[in-house]
């Protein structure tokens, strides 16, 4: 029995039989974290073809050879309030990207998380028969639901890394594969404790508490001021505490002096995140995929976030999950204590407390559940396979 292509597919059949394979891809990521995907995703792909990247992006793509239309930092956002703000650059980068899609004619667009931009440019270009993959789709499961019937419309195929995604987009009938989430398999950490303790100039025998701020400028500015209240109550109590602040590689070390304190002295770290989780008593992280790191890499952790009073409001009437960090939504309940929003000092130094006292152990069993949820299928390199079909399917042959 043949088979059943659906509408969209048969019309991109048509559409892309008439010119040939150009070996164009269009990437567009939003911020560091989906960035950080895509690097590898492209990273990958290169093992296939040589394909030539573009779009919107930043240093590290940039770095392997993509061609950056346009930099994210000017629009990376957290908040409703925050879209008001950068209206100016983010219509800027839409036009930019538009204009950029119908010069080059790319085989390919991957979007890459970022839904709010990337659905604007979903529309765009199946409406200009251009095909979209859609990895890292958005959490539809949270919020918004009903945008899964203009995914459908609009983007071809659609490539998750949560476990339950596929069955929710399966339930819509939308082309989609699982492959794993890729955090798995390279979240780890790159050192022993010895070496790293000698590199930090850290005694390792201290505790050792981890804060992340977050990887915006915005998120650093609502975070570091409660952190530093924290830690002042914290360091009260713990005296020989050693306290890491891993930089994010788009936040430079001046963004977040400006927060310090008297007597807290914080060991600021290039590029060693995983270690520095690895190696902790305990971390305070902003809400984002460095807490899921933090589960993979064992670390007790708090999760702390703070928006616009204006995005908290929207966020309470539209968002439908009961926690915000990923680790304790794959597991189903609260493994790591979160406060939002109302951010007290005190009760978040004394929950620190508390988890400083009992350690790893404690915890221990529950992040080995949420890693065994994860899988470890290579999924990056599965990724690239399927955009790699799908190239074929589309096109033919593609020497």
């Amino acid at each position: 029995m043949p088979l059943s292509l659906p509408k969209r597919s048969k019309k991109l059949l048509q559409t892309n039989h008439k010119r040939a394979f150009n070996k164009e891809i269009v990437i567009i990521t939003g911020e560091l974290s989906g960035e950080i995907h895509a690097f590898h995703l492209v990273d990958e792909l290169k093992a296939y073809c040589d394909f030539h990247f573009s779009g919107i992006a930043s240093n590290k793509l940039r770095n392997i050879g993509a061609e950056i239309i346009y930099d994210y930092k000017h629009i990376s956002i957290t908040g409703l309030s925050e879209v008001f703000t950068k209206l100016p650059y983010i219509r800027r980068a839409f036009r930019e990207i538009k204009k950029h899609l119908i010069k080059r004619r790319p085989s390919l667009v991957i979007l890459v998380d970022f839904p709010g931009f990337n659905m604007r440019i979903a529309r765009f270009a199946h409406d200009n028969g251009i095909p979209v993959i859609y990895f890292i789709p958005p959490q539809i499961w949270a919020w918004r639901k009903k945008r899964i019937h203009k995914i459908k419309e609009y983007v071809d195929r659609v490539i998750c890394i949560l476990p339950f995604e596929k069955a929710i987009y399966d339930g819509y009938s939308v082309d989609t594969i699982y492959v794993g989430h890729p955090f798995a398999e390279i979240v780890r950490p790159s050192l022993t404790k010895e070496d790293f303790c000698r590199a930090v100039g850290i005694d390792g025998k201290s505790p050792v508490l981890t804060i992340m701020p977050g990887s915006r400028e915005n998120e650093v500015k609502r975070h570091m001021p409660i952190m530093m209240d924290v830690l002042e109550k914290i360091t009260q109590k713990v005296k020989n505490l050693t306290i890491l602040l891993p930089l994010a590689e788009n936040i430079e070390q001046e963004k977040i002096e400006q927060y310090k304190r008297d007597g807290i002295r914080i060991v600021y770290l290039k590029g060693a995140s995983y270690d520095a989780l690895n190696y902790s008593n305990l971390a305070i992280i902003a809400s984002g995929s460095a807490t899921l790191e933090a589960a993979i890499l064992g670390a007790p952790t708090i999760v702390i976030y703070k928006v616009s009073f204006l995005s908290y409001v929207v966020a309470r009437l539209i968002v439908n999950v009961k926690y915000i960090s990923l680790p304790n939504i794959i597991a189903g309940k609260e493994v790591f204590p979160e406060f939002i929003q109302t951010l007290e000092a005190e009760k978040i130094a004394e929950k620190a407390l508390y988890m400083l006292i009992n350690g790893r152990e404690k915890i221990k069993n529950e992040l080995e559940d949420i890693k065994m949820k994860l899988g470890r299928n290579n999924a990056y390199k599965l990724a690239a396979r399927h955009i790699m079909d799908f190239l074929e399917n589309t096109y033919g042959s593609l020497s």
